[in-house]
């Protein structure tokens, strides 16, 4: 993986995107994406859809969500305090004393999720996770009006953490969850771009909203590009730190190679061929069951207008909806070569049919 891919996961993590406000980060992928496709556009939802050999009459999506979770301004007391809805799964337990930017019209500026001292908690409160409704973001100011001048209510945040590198390939970072999933998705789009005259099919990059309030700009853009074939790449929980169940989730961990989900939402050709881009190349890659649904944009993928052939390639990661999620370079690199192998290698004859 080189410097300048990394710069652009960088970038990704840099601008904020909640579900429902992901604007900025999808400047950034637009501006990207170009490079490696004929056309971009940009539908009402606000999903990023670009094709490469746009003319062809089988097409192929690669999908991933841009939007991240956040924070919602809803309500300032008298002091200046901001009071906030979340937007998508938070654990409570993960969010007190945690810095955040609050996204202005002139600019981030730094907050804080207040909690009472555990010097001032009861015994009995000492042992709870807080109740969301109880939180509060501190911004340093000293009253209403000076707060409102700032940050008025429907102004979003983040988390303020940003990506950093660890050893052993490992990144860590907000937001991972799913932009190391934009990430992959780009690379592929990259590597196909610069074999294009072995492609075979028409092939959509999209970048989807507001997957973490319900798979919603998935649903739509998949309606739009009508694709015969679509992967989806998110990221998926690891069972290699304490605290997790093999038994539960199965074996996957860091550094273990791209995960490729098998299941009720997953074409079994599909699956094979993508095992078989896997094998060619020389990639380790670990399996994940998914026996009912996957949770994530390939469950609604699939069953757009008359069927959809559907994948889901996932990203280790550690740690999911919190400031530290951890992946691999590695893994992500090696997800991005095996999809970019798997659409190569599609034509007309490509059979989908179970």
């Amino acid at each position: 993986m080189d410097e300048s891919g990394v710069a652009f996961l960088q970038k990704m993590i840099v601008s904020p995107s909640p579900s429902g406000f992901e604007q900025p980060v999808q400047q950034v992928i637009r501006e990207e994406v170009r490079q490696y496709t004929d056309e971009v556009r940009t539908d009402v939802h606000g999903n990023v859809i670009a094709a490469l050999n746009p003319d062809h009459e089988l097409r192929v999506m690669l999908e991933a969500h841009c939007d991240e979770l956040g924070f919602l301004v809803r309500y300032i007391d008298d002091q200046g305090f901001l009071y906030f809805a979340t937007i998508g799964g938070f654990d409570p337990s993960t969010l007190p004393g945690e810095r955040v930017l609050i996204h202005t019209t002139t600019g981030p500026i730094t907050g804080v999720i207040g909690r009472s001292p555990v010097h001032t908690l009861s015994a009995e409160d000492r042992g709870k996770a807080p109740k969301l409704n109880d939180l509060f973001i501190d911004i340093g100011v000293a009253s209403k009006a000076e707060a409102e001048k700032l940050a008025p209510v429907g102004t979003i945040a983040t988390r303020a953490a940003q990506l950093e590198r660890l050893q052993n390939n490992i990144i860590v970072s907000r937001a991972l969850d799913d932009k190391s999933g934009v990430f992959t998705i780009m690379e592929a789009m990259r590597r196909i771009h610069a074999q294009r005259e072995k492609l075979q099919t028409g092939v959509y990059f999209v970048s989807a909203v507001q997957e973490e309030v319900g798979l919603r700009g998935a649903r739509t853009a998949a309606y739009s590009v009508d694709p015969l074939i679509a992967v989806a790449v998110d990221v998926t929980f690891t069972t290699d730190h304490p605290g997790t169940s093999k038994k539960d989730l199965g074996d996957i961990k860091l550094n273990g190679g791209p995960v490729i989900s098998i299941g009720g939402n997953i074409n079994p050709r599909i699956y094979q061929l993508l095992i078989k881009a896997a094998n060619e190349a020389g990639i380790a890659y670990q399996v994940d069951a998914q026996p009912s649904n996957t949770a994530t944009d390939t469950d609604v993928i699939q069953v757009v207008r008359g069927g959809v052939a559907t994948a889901l390639v996932s990203v280790p990661c550690r740690y999911l909806h919190t400031g530290s999620e951890m992946a691999s370079l590695k893994d992500i690199d090696e997800a991005a070569d095996m999809i970019a192998r798997f659409v190569l290698a599609l034509n007309k004859d490509t059979n989908v049919i179970p």
